[in-house]
This record gives structure tokens, sequence and C-alpha cells, in this order.
């Protein structure tokens, strides 16, 4: 009995939703124009909001990707100027060095002046800890083995290039040009974005075996040996150090750092340290980070893990950490810029749009004043009537929002096709606009249908 009741509930309440629903188009029939206009305002509003929002989340997924090429994910640890040697590293008075780890210890690149010698021994006299003041050059005690370590204690960094870089010369013959030498693994291509136009990089066996190959920048090629095709396979001399060329690098320019990446000479960093400059330490190296998030705790972790195996003092370094503040902030200010001309602009559309069904519904109430009236005589309520041009301007926002929305990713699939910018979708954003279209709709024609339910019965009537 009980379902019984529920079902006949249900029947009465959806044929009454569809008489309403025919009523509701057969007005909208008969003001075709002006249903037409009032659905332009909140279909141009939704288009608008929809496609900016769209395309703004694929600027962002472009400008991510961009920053990433330009370096925002990579970090660049060097070397840094320290101010003190290890005891057992200074100089005794023959002029022998008492510690022969260059690679475990904090000290000079060079070696200390009698004067700097007698300032640090004076004040050793003062204590009797292992450290003493000095002035010196940058540090010599990074090593690949540091950044090893690096690479497979911390989780947050995916990939690790060491690299050692210095001015230097290469000669084809009697041709000489000026290089940078860049010693470094086969991580450095895909960190730093930069990649053989012809031939290869060198492979981890070749890196293992100090193999005497190189790669050339895309000038230093054309210089040299007077285009890229023709470098491959030959020969170059660094320093006495002759290297087969096995491949040419893509045309880059120079990047943010300001630095002539078509310049360089790219070369196993094994072969430059043991083959051409009898050391063991690197410049630096290029960290891959996973993310940009909690990036004061990466840099606490991996200058503790270099202190410790540097075996430096308390609140002593010696590298610094550069983490492309200024890739940052071109990415941060590019998305701002675009999530504020964004929202003003689809903000502007969808208030154009509220204010269109606002003013078509008003000119609707007063052309259907004799209908309401007559609907009132024969029995419709104030509620009734309110309700009836609620769901008109509903249902005229909810038209012209999904055929914005339709349109609009339309025009971002038609983007994503042309390559312009990446593909992107989002439920969220399209659900959202939908029911922010509904709701203007029903805001815009609240007013009106106020207007409409509180009509004047007796002089709608005299109107006839």
């Amino acid at each position: 009995m009980t379902q019984g009741l529920c079902q006949l509930f249900r029947l009465q309440y959806l044929a009454r939703a569809g008489r309403s629903l025919h009523m509701l188009l057969t007005m909208l029939r008969r003001n075709r124009l002006r249903s037409v206009l009032a659905t332009l305002g909140v279909f141009l509003g939704a288009l608008l909001l929809t496609l900016i929002l769209h395309v703004l989340e694929s600027v962002n997924i472009m400008l991510e990707t961009e920053a990433r090429r330009l370096g925002s994910h990579v970090v660049t640890l060097t070397t840094s100027p320290v101010d003190f040697v290890r005891k057992s590293s200074m100089l005794a008075d023959n002029g022998t060095e008492t510690d022969t780890s260059l690679s475990e210890t904090a000290r000079s690149a060079e070696e200390p002046t009698e004067e700097e010698r007698l300032l640090a021994e004076s004040l050793g006299s003062e204590n009797d800890e292992d450290w003493r003041t000095a002035q010196a050059p940058k540090s010599a005690s990074l090593t690949v083995a540091d950044i090893r370590v690096l690479e497979e204690e911390l989780l947050q960094i995916s990939a690790a290039a060491p690299f050692v870089l210095v001015s230097g010369q290469a000669a084809n013959g009697t041709i000489l040009g000026n290089c940078q030498l860049l010693g470094t693994t086969p991580a450095f291509p895909a960190l730093r974005h930069f990649f053989p136009a012809q031939g290869r990089f060198f492979t981890h066996a070749e890196l293992e075996s100090r193999t005497r190959v190189c790669l050339l920048g895309h000038s230093l090629a054309q210089r040299l040996f007077g285009s890229r095709q023709t470098a491959l396979g030959k020969t170059v001399t660094v320093d006495k150090c002759t290297l087969t060329v096995i491949g040419v690098m893509e045309e880059k320019g120079m990047d943010p750092s300001g630095l002539r990446l078509d310049e360089f000479l790219i070369l196993p960093v094994t072969t430059y340290c043991q083959r051409i400059a009898k050391q063991d330490h690197v410049s630096g190296a290029w960290l891959g980070i996973t993310s940009r998030e909690n990036l004061q705790q990466l840099e606490r972790d991996i200058l503790a893990i270099l202190q410790r195996r540097h075996h430096l003092p308390e609140g002593k370094q010696d590298c610094t950490l550069a983490f492309a503040e200024q890739v940052d902030e071109m990415v941060t200010n590019a998305l701002k810029l675009i999530r504020t001309l964004g929202l003003i602009g689809s903000g502007l559309s969808f208030a154009i749009g509220t204010l269109g069904i606002l003013s078509i519904m008003t000119l609707l109430v007063r052309s259907r004043r004799l209908e309401i009236g007559m609907r009132r005589v024969v029995g419709a309520t104030r509620k009734k009537i309110l309700l009836q041009f609620i769901a008109e301007a509903a249902f005229l926002s909810a038209a012209g929002g999904l055929i914005g929305v339709a349109t609009a990713l339309l025009l971002c699939a038609l983007i994503a096709l042309s390559g312009i910018l990446p593909g992107y979708f989002s439920a969220a954003i399209t659900l959202s606009v939908l029911v922010l279209s509904i709701l203007c709709g029903i805001l815009a024609g609240a007013h009106p249908a106020w207007k409409a339910a509180h009509t004047d019965v007796l002089q709608a009537l005299r109107d006839l």
C-alpha cells in the first residue's frame, strides 16, 4: 500500500514537471529572439570562463615544463671559498706537505704563503683545535664519490651529474678555438636538456674507462671543422691530450646563467681529471630533484652529508647550493599575471551574461502580464508564478552554459591538437562552470520572477 502511494506521488510529480517543462518550452518558442539573446550572454560567459581556466592550466603545464628545461628542478652544487685549512694539511718548515689525502680534507687548492702559514700557527698556539684559520681559495674537496653518496642517500635527488668547468683551448691541427671544457657524466643531457644533434653522447663504459672522446658545441664544431658532419670521427687536441669527436651538440645559444653552450667541449669527467688535469676533485654537480618542496631541508641534508664526509668543523661549509630562484620568479610572475587577467575577463563575461538574462526576463515579464493575470484568475498561486519564471531563467542560463562549455572544450581540443599548448581537461572546472551558469540564471531571474508573482491581476486584465 505504501509503495503504491509512493509510486502514485512520483507519477504525479513527474506529470507536473512534464507539464511545467512543456509550458516553459512553449513560452521560449514564442519568444525565440529574446530567448536566444538571453542565452547568448551566458553562453559567452561560460565559453570564456571555461576556455580561460583550461588554457590557464595548459599554460601552467607548459611553463612548468619550460621551467624544468631551464633548470628549476636542477640544483647546482659548487665548491665555495673556505676560511680554514686542516692542521695536518699545513706545510711543514721544510716545505713538504704532511697530509696526502686531498679528497678527505677541506684544505685549499693552493699552497698558503709563508705569512699565511705563520698566521695560522700563531692562532693555533692559543688552542689545540684541529682547524686553523687561513686565507684560502675555493675548496678542492668535492669528489665524484661525494656526489654518488648524495644520490644514494637522498630520495629527493633523482639524478646527479658531477662536472668540472674550466676555460681551455681546442686544436684541429693548426686551427685553434677557445672553448669551455666541461667534464661530466652521461646524466648531463637529460638533466640540462642539452642533447647531441649529430653523433652520440659518451656512455658509462667510456666514463669508467676514461676514454679519450668528446662532443663539440655547435659553434666550436663550425670553427674547427667547418660543419657538424665533418667533425664526426675527427680528433681534437686539448692540453696535449687527443680526443675523438663522437658527437656535436644541438644549437643552444646562452643559458640563463650566461654560459655559451655552443662553445662547449664536453668530455667524460674521469678523462679530464685523470688524463688532463691530474686531479681527483670536481667543480660541482647538477642535482636533479623530484619536487620543489622542502628545499631548505634538502639543502640542510646535502650540506650535512658533505660536512660529515669532508670532516668539517661545526658551522663550516665548503660548498654552496643554487636553486634557480630566477626561473622560479619568472614562472611565478607569469602565472600570477595570466591568472589575474583570466579571472578578471571571466568575471566580466559572466556579469554581462547575468545582466543580459536580467534585462531579457524583465522584458518577458512585461510582455506577459496578460498571461500572468489569466493564470492567477484560474488558480495559479504567486509561488507557482515565481517558480515558473525562475525555472525559465535557470533553463536559459543552463542551456547557454552547456553550449558555452561544450564549445570551449572543443576549442581546447583543437588548440591541443595544433600543438600550441598541451592538452588539459578538468571535470571539476566543467561542472563548476555549469553550476555557476545555473546560479547566475537563478540570481538574474529572481527579481523579474518576484515582479511577475506580484503582478496586479486587475490591472493586467484591464490591459486585455
